[in-house]
């Protein structure tokens, strides 16, 4: 049951009698629109007013419904009940596996999602599909935009937008024994007090749900709030990421940026290109094919989270090189040999692009959200610049500096995203180094120590990367590697051994410890010393891009227990110095668990409840704290 306030301890009849008084009989959710898209302008705000006998949730969109929902599930506070010492406190109807049938109009598109966020708020306050320890909420109302009623306070539906709850759960038997009929011969058994074999059944671990009358209007300070995985470093099983999404839905969160590829593995099923995870992958057993992708967009959008894919290049790409070495630079030595080791993407030739257009194309066609995250950071400029090929091709193009390689390269990549459909996102090291940005690229910031200005020239490498040389992977031992990989298909431990010298990202994990001090230590600055992030924010929107802040929350480099989270709370994104103009740039920010030391057994525990300190810095005003 969802009781209203003033709960306090009482005798037993007067409990039972207050309770029966203040039983929320009914939720009606107001959505003023039949819009179901899910982007970055999604407006999820909602006012949620709890009272008996009828408590309120209105929203303009079905992702404010859900917040809302999520809101009410924390309010909620779960009590044991005594159902000999209170037997009129028996639950009065059946939590529905389903609320109604989905069908073509757009009424009852709107219902399915209401469905879909009904069970989410189940999830979250703890109740199973079949548990029956129930609400009594029974209804739901929605209205849609352009209702003549929507100015009212609360505005008047017609017939049509009425549905009750358990009148609607549909049949999924195929037998006589309807769902309705099941609900109404369970409903009649609760009722009778002679049933005594029924509600032994039920009477065990039996909790009633006890909620305050309140009034919360609520609204996200910023639209991008996200989360990213790595699930290359280290393969993530798809329940485990879906776990993840439920954290996520109890915070607001509403982006995943899926860091699905990198170097040490490629776990992404390409139809056009399968030699990437055929050969790339740790094994077959750790790839994500279409399937698996659909469902977890599904599960996402049903807790309203978007899903960002991240195809990391030029860098970043030593596990494509696994089954197509053509698309990567030879590096070679001093004495213009080449060396043995593949470098970045190959910039210079038209193979590259075709194969990064058949790849986005896809990508485009799998993932639905409207933005594709480029990656950008950490190239190894030093084996452009070693090799003969490139040097000869930049001179007949007229490029004079590795930047100007890079800018060309991005332009391409670019050109290829907006081809594909999609806006795109990059590292700030693309920036950084100087590469010329079309005005509506996004700039993810993650460096937290201050990035000196590159140098960057056609024989002159000065690139604030602490690990240039970490990229590169050695042909020989990509056969080895291979050999190993189709040997040991059954073991991710062995099969990570693959491409030692692949790149981490620096200076994270591999490199330096939060407590042991990394460059400009991301939780410890001295007093009146800025963080090395604030000028790269100031830099970034005074030439008018938007930002994705990252740097103060690498969850992945503090400890897994003590006070970390306090400082991810402490954060203010908009802390920087800029104009007004310059803050409206910022659209929000990310936590970030690489995937150096995490895997399924521990990647919950490291990112939650830490993560959740800065869900809440996204999503609440600056001066709640």
């Amino acid at each position: 049951m969802f009781d209203t306030p003033d709960y306090e301890q009482s005798d037993s009849n007067t409990l039972s009698k207050k309770h029966k008084q203040r039983n929320i009989e009914r939720l009606d959710v107001y959505v003023y629109s039949f819009d179901q898209s899910l982007n970055l302008d999604t407006d999820e705000s909602y006012t949620l007013t709890v009272e008996a006998p009828v408590s309120v949730l209105q929203c303009h969109t079905v992702y404010g419904a859900l917040r809302g929902l999520e809101t009410l599930s924390q309010l909620i506070d779960r009590v044991p009940v005594d159902s000999t010492a209170h037997p009129d406190l028996e639950p009065t109807s059946e939590t529905p596996n389903h609320i109604i049938n989905a069908n073509e109009t757009p009424l009852q598109a709107l219902k399915q999602m209401i469905q879909n966020c009904w069970g989410t708020f189940l999830q979250l306050l703890g109740i199973s599909h079949n548990d029956h320890s129930q609400s009594s909420v029974s209804q739901v109302m929605i209205t849609h935009e352009g209702d003549a009623a929507e100015a009212r306070d609360y505005p008047v539906s017609d017939h049509d937008n009425f549905f009750d709850i358990v009148n609607d759960i549909p049949d999924h038997t195929g037998d006589s024994d309807s769902a309705l009929q099941r609900h109404k011969k369970h409903s009649k058994q609760h009722k009778s007090r002679r049933n005594k074999k029924h509600h032994k059944k039920h009477k065990k671990n039996r909790v009633q749900y006890i909620v305050n009358a309140t009034a919360i209007s609520d609204a996200p300070r910023f639209k991008h709030r996200g989360l990213l995985l790595d699930t290359s470093r280290h393969c993530l099983p798809v329940q485990n990421i879906k776990d993840h999404l439920d954290a996520m839905a109890w915070v607001k969160m509403n982006v995943f940026h899926w860091h699905i590829v990198d170097d040490q593995s490629f776990p992404f099923e390409s139809a056009h290109m399968p030699g990437l995870s055929a050969d790339g992958a740790f094994s077959a057993r750790h790839v994500y094919d279409k399937q698996d992708v659909a469902d977890i967009i599904a599960y996402a959008k049903d807790r309203g989270i978007r899903v960002i894919p991240e195809f990391d290049t030029p860098g970043h790409v030593a596990s494509w090189g696994k089954g197509y070495p053509e698309l990567l630079t030879q590096c070679y030595n001093d004495q213009g040999k080449p060396n043995g080791e593949l470098g970045p993407l190959d910039p210079t030739r038209n193979s590259t692009y075709n194969a990064l257009w058949l790849l986005f194309r896809e990508a485009a066609q799998v993932f639905p959200d409207s933005y594709i995250h480029l990656g950008g950071d950490e190239v190894p400029f030093d084996c452009w610049q070693s090799n003969p090929d490139v040097q000869d091709w930049m001179k007949a193009n007229s490029l004079g500096s590795l930047a100007q390689l890079e800018g060309y390269f991005e332009s391409r990549v670019l050109d290829l995203a907006t081809l594909a459909g999609r806006s795109y996102i990059v590292w700030q090291d693309v920036l950084d180094n100087n590469v010329t940005l079309r005005s509506d690229t996004v700039v993810h910031v993650w460096k937290w120590w201050p990035v000196a200005a590159a140098a960057v020239t056609n024989h002159t490498v000065n690139i604030s990367q602490p690990h240039e040389e970490s990229t590169r992977l050695s042909t020989a031992s990509l056969g080895q590697a291979a050999s190993d990989q189709s040997s040991s298909r059954s073991s991710q431990q062995s099969s990570q051994q693959i491409s030692q010298k692949s790149s981490q990202r620096s200076p994270g994990p591999m490199g330096c410890q939060l407590r042991e001090g990394c460059p400009g230590d991301i939780g410890s600055y001295s007093a009146g010393e800025e963080p090395g992030w604030f000028a790269e924010m100031e830099k970034v929107t005074a030439q008018g891009f938007r930002t994705l802040l990252s740097s103060p929350w690498y969850i992945n480099l503090g400890g897994y227990a003590g006070d970390d989270w306090a400082q991810y709370y402490a954060v203010e994104p908009l802390s920087f110095k800029g104009s007004r103009r310059q803050h409206d740039l910022v659209m929000g920010g990310e936590a970030c668990m690489w995937g150096e030391f995490v895997d399924a057994t521990n990647s919950m525990s490291a990112t939650w409840p830490r993560a959740a300190a800065v869900a809440e810095r996204l999503w609440s005003d600056q001066h709640v704290r």
